[in-house]
């Protein structure tokens, strides 16, 4: 109850007060007249006319009222001011003084037109009253979207960061966490969606390396792989897939693949043809014609797994030369008979029986005598015109890259000896006398 109702209920009380007495008086009068009053002397003592008595009691009754009213608006004045007061309203942090005449907090709130929802938080409580200088703190609730590790839940919070945010929720994360907002980020009454992925040991073996546990805040094989920067091509082999979920203690393996195609000439080999010749004698044989190597261009297909090879495959060939067949001459002409040995004169019984003579051990003239004689029947200026030459029968070509050209264009006009030193010198590069296969063999030389 104001005291301007204090105010008025008093006047109200005096007024009536005042009524009251002026009954008792007037019924005094009538007693003291010995009879009832007249109508007109009854309304002059009520009005206030019947004489100088009631005059001073209107003049105090009216003073009396006005003395009232008076109290009754310095009372009011004073419950104005009474009832103003200056408070602070704190939102999310940002405070300001308001002034109101409310005595309770949700009074304070309704005069800013500040609603509460249910998911907000005012201190102190709505219905606590208010003095002068009250804090009045609100912290409006807002929605954060949290998905840790792939599960998600909303939780509601009246932190403004992120950080205070996890602290208010109870959701504690090391420092290796990967968060998709900084921890300072504001988060407005609208909410703020944030994802967590938490580190996790793994064990990765990459190729052909050593097997090691590495620290991964992926929450797939392929995000593992992206965080730990290994790089995979198409060609490399990944289990599990990369879209596969990992958690602490899951492997990954990563298998290296190399496909390449390796170009590179080779040499291919040449055939040898073996002709019948009329012009040699049995037994022997002639290179008519050299073989020549020929040259492809052969293209493969390399697989490394690992960087070891287990797939090398031929894919392409294209010739680049021709190889050219060997042609070798084999004889087929009878050869001379030999000469009648001479007869060993015959000695006397009688006579003293001497010893055998000691054997004689070819010197090596006397061998390449005996391959002259096998090659060309021993007779060293021949020349048929197959190509071969001399008692050894040479190559007009090994002739002459062997020196021979220094004696003679051709073999069968060089002497014997000259024709001995080129074939001693043919011998010794070969290592042996396989430069004359058919008659060193018959020979036993080879």
């Amino acid at each position: 109850m104001t005291l301007i109702t204090l105010s008025a209920l008093m006047g109200h009380t005096l007024v009536s007060a005042y009524l009251v007495w002026q009954g008792r008086h007037l019924a005094r009068r009538e007693q003291t007249s010995g009879g009832p009053l007249s109508r007109p002397q009854a309304h002059r003592l009520r009005t206030g006319h019947s004489d100088s008595w009631s005059i001073v009691s209107k003049r105090l009754i009216l003073s009396i009222l006005s003395a009232t009213l008076v109290i009754g608006l310095v009372a009011g004045a004073v419950a104005f001011t009474v009832a103003r007061k200056t408070v602070t309203v704190s939102v999310d942090g940002s405070a300001k003084q308001v002034t109101t005449y409310g005595s309770t907090v949700a009074d304070v709130l309704d005069s800013q037109h500040i609603t509460i929802g249910r998911h907000d938080a005012v201190a102190p409580s709505l219905d606590t009253s208010i003095d002068e200088g009250t804090l009045v703190a609100v912290s409006y609730g807002r929605p954060l979207s949290l998905t840790v590790d792939g599960h998600e839940h909303t939780y509601w919070t009246t932190a403004t960061s992120v950080d205070d945010a996890l602290a208010q929720l109870g959701q504690r994360f090391s420092a290796g966490a990967d968060l998709s907002q900084s921890r300072s980020t504001f988060i407005s009454r609208t909410g703020l969606t944030l994802a967590i992925a938490t580190p996790k040991r793994i064990t990765l073996k990459d190729g052909a390396a050593e097997a090691k546990t590495v620290s991964t805040t992926g929450l797939s094989v392929g995000e593992a792989l992206l965080d730990l920067g290994i790089a995979v091509d198409h060609n490399d082999l990944v289990a599990p897939r990369k879209t596969a979920t990992i958690e602490d203690g899951s492997r990954i393996v990563v298998t290296r693949m190399a496909v390449a195609k390796r170009t590179s000439v080779n040499e291919v080999g040449f055939d040898t043809v073996v002709r019948q010749d009329a012009d040699l004698y049995t037994g022997q044989t002639r290179v008519a014609r050299g073989g020549a190597p020929g040259k492809d261009k052969v293209t493969h297909r390399v697989v490394r797994r690992n960087g070891r090879v287990v797939v090398n495959r031929v894919v392409k060939r294209v010739e680049l030369k021709a190889p050219v067949s060997q042609i070798d001459l084999q004889g087929t002409k009878s050869r001379p008979a030999s000469a009648p040995a001479p007869a060993t004169p015959s000695r006397s019984s009688s006579s003293t029986p001497s010893s055998a003579p000691a054997p004689v051990t070819p010197s090596g003239d006397s061998v390449w005598d005996s391959i002259a004689q096998c090659e060309s029947g021993g007779n060293w200026a021949i020349n048929t015109g197959n190509g071969y030459y001399g008692g050894l029968q040479f190559l007009q070509s090994t002739w002459l890259a062997n020196g021979g050209g220094a004696y003679a264009s051709l073999p069968s006009d060089a002497s014997r000896e000259e024709q001995i030193a080129i074939a001693t010198k043919i011998r010794d590069a070969a290592g042996g006398y396989g430069p004359w296969p058919a008659c060193a063999s018959s020979l036993g030389l080879l």
